[in-house]
């Protein structure tokens, strides 16, 4: 009888809505219609608790879910998920009377075969270090995928998509035993005049939840170039290692049997292709493909673009045309410029960021925070509001962060660029990345996955050095994405980045 008393005191009772609607951004009005039509549904949805029968007084709002809608036409539509709690309200109900049933309840047993079931092998995710072959190639395991796509989701800064699906596809390469993944470090191409590329997906992450990519894009954008050049590669590396498109460079080159560079385009994710620091830097845009999801390629030669302005606005044009999202492969480059105009030992950083992780799950924010040598800017806060609206191939909006302080606002285009308080004081900003985690577990949230009511730290780590010089901050500095604070300037705090090759390979090889 006191287990029973206990049992209903704790029931507790729900209500839930899931509608689309308009949403109108806060940059149009304020956030005054926005508002007020969140405040209706607050309401509805609460009402909805109580009458299902949910005391009124306990009722509280446990999800609020903001997704635009980039498909439907006019207006600002977005889907619109909340749920509402509240305990349950004994007086609303009379007690039923007891009734005793005579009659037992026959239950058919089936007897099914036995089955041989193995049981599931429990990996070690701690202390493990890289594994080089006679020549110094990093060879990579299962293992590594899971630090790498760890790390690589702590660089994407809430953008270059969500990591999980790349991941997936890294592990199934490596379940089928079909193709290795062999990465080696940059100056393995230093002396040579062979080309290697960069691959990457291009367009809005949110896309990649409702529209499934086939995992062959960006392949198959390479396979466009190789024609076009009558040429083969060398060599992959990704795009950029921040989110999805830091495996890509990976999967592409497992899947055509090369080495992958331990180098990236940008140290990080950024929204645009004029952002990569080999343009900014004054490389040739052209050739360079493009491939949506049905195969479909379209290649853009050096008499269409002469500027990499010129190759952003073509290929985001495209990925409009396409469904929003589409791998590239961008213009081939010698093992000099990829000296010169790349991030060295990008995949390295992530492995030691997804290290961490795994090695201090007592203390996991501030460890991955101690090996990106930053520093946690919220180690305790929770999500009060999202916005998101989906605009010219990109998603853009902020979160609302609760602090006991105050509240932090971060504002994003596919990626988080910058950390401010209510008051307009600045806390950070690109090209250091700010990336928001799950507070018990330290593991990356996106743009398109972050939700009311989520529990979070935010991390902010330094920019490699190469992008905080004066003439690359004009293209990927706070200034460039349109903000201007009076108060606030850019003091970069960069450390070295260090390869695999430094710490193990030397120390065990």
């Amino acid at each position: 009888a006191v287990c029973n008393a206990v049992g209903a005191a704790l029931c507790s009772v729900s209500g839930t809505l899931d509608l689309i609607t308009d949403l109108v951004p806060t940059s149009v009005d304020g956030g005054t219609q926005r508002k007020a039509e969140l405040d209706r549904l607050v309401l509805q949805v609460q009402e909805q608790c109580e009458h299902n029968g949910a005391r009124k007084t306990t009722i509280q709002l446990s999800e609020l879910e903001l997704i635009p809608l980039s498909y439907h036409s006019g207006g600002y539509k977005h889907r619109v998920q909340l749920t509402a709690i509240g305990q349950l309200d004994l007086s609303k109900f009379k007690q039923n009377e007891q009734r005793k049933s005579t009659e037992r309840p026959s239950f058919d047993i089936i007897k099914e075969l036995p089955m041989n079931i193995k049981p599931p092998v429990h990996a070690d995710y701690t202390k493990k270090q890289p594994v080089f072959d006679e020549k110094g190639v990093w060879c990579i395991d299962p293992i590594d995928i899971e630090y790498i796509a760890y790390g690589a989701g702590i660089l994407g800064c809430g953008g270059g998509g969500e990591v999980y699906h790349s991941k997936l596809w890294c592990l199934d390469i490596l379940q089928q035993g079909k193709h290795k993944m062999c990465v080696v470090p940059p100056s393995y191409y230093e002396s040579s005049s062979d080309l290697v590329v960069s691959v990457g997906f291009m367009g809005v992450p949110t896309v990649s939840h409702e529209l499934l990519s086939s995992g062959l894009e960006c392949a198959t954008a390479v396979d466009a170039l190789e024609k076009h050049l009558s040429t083969k590669f060398a060599g992959i590396f990704s795009g950029e290692i921040g989110g999805a498109n830091g495996l890509m460079g990976l999967i592409v080159a497992a899947n055509k049997d090369l080495y992958c560079i331990d180098a990236d385009g940008i140290g990080r994710a950024f929204p645009c292709l004029t952002h990569l620091l080999a343009f900014i830097e004054g490389c040739r845009p052209a050739p360079a493909s493009l491939c949506d999801i049905h195969g479909d390629t379209i290649m853009c030669t050096e008499d269409l673009v002469s500027t990499p302005q010129e190759l952003e606005d073509i290929f985001r044009i495209e990925c409009i045309k396409r469904g929003l999202i589409a791998g590239v492969c961008l213009p081939p480059i010698n093992g000099e410029q990829l000296r010169k105009y790349s991030l060295a030992h990008s995949v390295s950083r992530a492995w030691f960021l997804g290290q961490a992780k795994f090695n201090h799950s007592k203390d996991a924010v501030q460890a991955v925070a101690r090996a990106g040598h930053g520093r946690v800017l919220v180690s305790n806060g929770k999500i009060i509001n999202v916005e998101r609206n989906t605009s010219d191939c990109f998603v853009r909006g902020h979160v609302t962060i609760e602090m006991q302080e105050g509240n932090l606002i971060i504002d994003f285009q596919n990626e988080n660029l910058v950390a401010r308080l209510e008051n307009g004081d600045v806390l950070a900003s690109v090209p250091d990345l700010i990336t928001l985690v799950e507070q018990d577990t330290a593991e990356p949230l996106s743009t398109e996955t972050i939700k009311y009511g989520y529990r979070v730290s935010v991390l902010v780590l330094p920019a490699p050095k190469l992008l905080t010089a004066p003439h690359v901050l004009e293209h990927i500095g706070i200034k460039a994405f349109g903000y201007e604070f009076s108060n606030y300037e850019y003091v970069p705090s960069y450390a070295p980045i260090q390869s695999v090759w430094d710490v193990f390979y030397k120390k065990n090889y």
